[in-house]
């Protein structure tokens, strides 16, 4: 069983090994929703690390891509395969098309947010010889036991915790807003203070960020998977655990939560906001199914 964290600068790599984490996920300048950019030397400096280790390292090119970006991503992975990454998470099939090209699918991790929610996608990309996928946070339980029932060799993994990302827009939002209110002065990119509220959900409040790729909107509680986890590590190897909103002592408490250092009632006395998610509330129904009063 793999866990799998985000990591912030290279000093933190050790404590984080010591609370049990397998795999190092780490931001490219191609990363949305970024944390701290490693640089070429940085990841070079973090694959010994891993390699000593015995760990892997995973690299996130996250973004939609275009036309602009083809010449300095193909860079990119040339120094990826130079420095023997063990993953890249990937949300656009572009990187992998180009990745296929430079003999380096076989690294691909396809995490498209929503999109992985059947079956189907398992055998298809299994014939793609990619490293692995991850399964959509908006299904069931039982549909993510469905799909995992088929074992194609493909590595199958699932973000089990923290903000989920619900909407990812290409369109600068919060800029465009303060454009259409006239309002000056204000920078709003990549502050991570910001939230959404509806009138009709007076309680909810959805994290909101603009950075250079778009606008991101997650999820207003946190998900929290303890109570299925000794369920999911029967079917699923690899788990992310996500870092977005989360001050740094609520992180390293967290993998200590499911890598069993710390228990579950002394995780909730100290922190709130969670919900099991979509793990038994479908998010929409099946056509000709009558509506729930």
């Amino acid at each position: 069983m793999n866990l799998v964290a985000r990591l912030k600068t290279l000093e933190e790599f050790e404590k984080l090994n010591q609370l049990g984490v397998g795999v190092f996920c780490v931001d490219t300048v191609f990363a949305a929703k970024s944390l701290s950019i490693f640089s070429l030397a940085q990841l070079r400096e973090l694959k010994n690390l891993t390699k000593i280790n015995n760990k892997q390292m995973y690299v996130l090119i996250n973004c939609m891509i275009h036309q602009d970006d083809l010449p300095s991503l193909t860079e990119l992975l040339i120094n990826l395969k130079e420095i023997e990454v063990d993953g890249i998470v990937i949300s656009d099939l572009t990187v992998y098309v180009l990745a296929k090209d430079m003999g380096m699918d076989h690294l691909i991790i396809y995490q498209p947010g929503t999109m992985n929610t059947d079956s189907y996608s398992e055998e298809y990309f299994s014939k793609r010889k990619i490293k692995g996928l991850t399964i959509s946070r908006e299904i069931t339980l039982d549909e993510i036991k469905l799909i995992c029932r088929n074992k194609s060799g493909i590595e199958i993994s699932l973000v089990i915790h923290g903000y989920l990302d619900m909407f990812y827009s290409k369109r600068k939002l919060l800029t465009n807003y303060l454009i259409h209110k006239e309002i000056e002065g204000k920078n709003l990119i990549n502050n991570y203070n910001l939230r959404l509220n509806e009138e009709i959900r007076p309680n909810d409040f959805y994290p909101i960020l603009e950075d250079k790729f778009g606008t991101h909107i997650f999820r207003s509680h946190k998900l929290l998977s303890i109570d299925e986890f000794s369920e999911l590590k029967k079917i699923i190897n690899t788990f992310f655990i996500e870092r977005m909103f989360l001050p740094d002592k609520e992180y390293y408490d967290s993998i200590k939560l499911y890598s069993e250092k710390l228990a579950k009632e002394e995780f909730l006395n100290k922190y709130d906001s969670f919900d099991s998610g979509f793990y038994y509330k479908r998010t929409e129904k099946i056509k000709g199914e009558l509506n729930e009063s």
